[in-house]
């Protein structure tokens, strides 16, 4: 017999104005998921949360009264989901098989859905949706495919990016494998950062293929997820080994670093994302707490506590809940 830990998932919200306004627990989710929970993400309109598991589930649920909704059970662990920035209550799905679906009009009977055919038998790390062309890019094993998953009732990879650039072998001794990690379209849906486990942060021109920069290792470790806000033209990159790393968009020297917590020496992915307008952004610490910094002056604003051990999972969820 095995025992699976169900990872919960937290909501925090902003707590009423004041002089010093901090995020508060809101809703703690439990009981639905049988596995470890191993991404969740917001609906747009900000009413709906999504969580995939490796129990093969993905749940939707109530962020103001944190029930739980929908339901639907795939064949494969769910490793990504992302919301339609521009159709209504649409949630992408991308799985450890390769699976690719989008899903919508989600009722008591069913549900619309559409495949997305890649023809790769590869997990699914990330996607990226441009609002202006309505073209999605997708990591699926070590590629990079660029589709117009809009338009059609099913379709297929219309562009694939060449690999990364080649890094000094010194540096992928212990790990050489090519897997994206983080996608952000760029420019109208012309251009395309790709941040890459093991050969750095590329900006590819999607239409030539060609690399327009690259930050490549020893000046960057490991990367385990990235987040840009256009706003302010800055990436923000968390990496394995180094901390937190900022980026001018287009600058390959880091302008700000913050370092992993010391007392710990482990290697755990987690999650990173930007708020109020790229004013704060919030991160998973490799201790399951999380971390919420102010980006005006690069101080550390709050630490939102796990109450207890946790996996990098629950680390996750507690980092892209707290974007409500």
């Amino acid at each position: 017999m095995s025992w699976y830990y169900a990872a919960p998932v937290t909501i925090f919200v902003l707590s009423k104005p004041s002089t010093m306004p901090a995020y508060v627990e809101h809703k703690t989710l439990v009981g639905e998921h049988g596995d470890s929970v191993n991404t969740v993400a917001f609906s747009p309109c900000g009413r709906y949360l999504a969580s995939g598991s490796s129990d093969h589930s993905v749940c939707i649920w109530s962020v103001h009264s944190g029930s739980f909704l929908f339901r639907v059970v795939f064949e494969s662990t769910i490793n990504v989901l992302h919301w339609h920035p521009t159709r209504e209550e649409t949630l992408i799905c991308g799985c450890d098989d390769g699976s690719v679906v989008s899903m919508s009009d989600f009722r008591p009977n069913g549900f619309e859905k559409k495949l997305i055919h890649l023809g790769l038998k590869a997990p699914v790390f990330c996607v990226d949706i441009d609002t202006s062309t309505s073209m999605w890019a997708i990591g699926v094993g070590n590629q990079i495919n660029i589709t117009a998953g809009d338009n059609q009732d099913e379709c297929t990879a219309a562009t694939r990016l060449p690999p990364p650039p080649k890094v000094d072998a010194k540096y992928t001794e212990n790990d050489s494998c090519i897997r994206p990690c983080a996608l952000h379209f760029l420019s109208g849906g012309h251009k395309l950062i790709v941040s890459y486990l093991n050969h750095g942060i590329v900006v590819w021109n999607i239409v030539s293929k060609a690399v327009i920069w690259h930050v490549k290792p020893p000046s960057i470790s490991q990367i385990a997820s990235s987040a840009v806000c256009l706003d302010m033209n800055v990436l923000v990159v968390n990496t394995l080994q180094d901390g937190l790393c900022l980026y001018r968009i287009g600058n390959k020297k880091a302008i700000w670093k913050w370092e992993h917590e010391s007392e710990c020496n482990v290697q755990c992915p987690s999650s990173i994302s930007f708020l109020h307008e790229g004013h704060a952004m919030v991160s998973g610490a490799i201790t399951g707490n999380v971390h919420v910094w102010n980006m005006d002056s690069k101080d550390l604003y709050q630490v939102l506590p796990h109450g207890g051990e946790c996996s990098c999972e629950a680390a996750e969820c507690k980092v892209l809940t707290t974007q409500v």
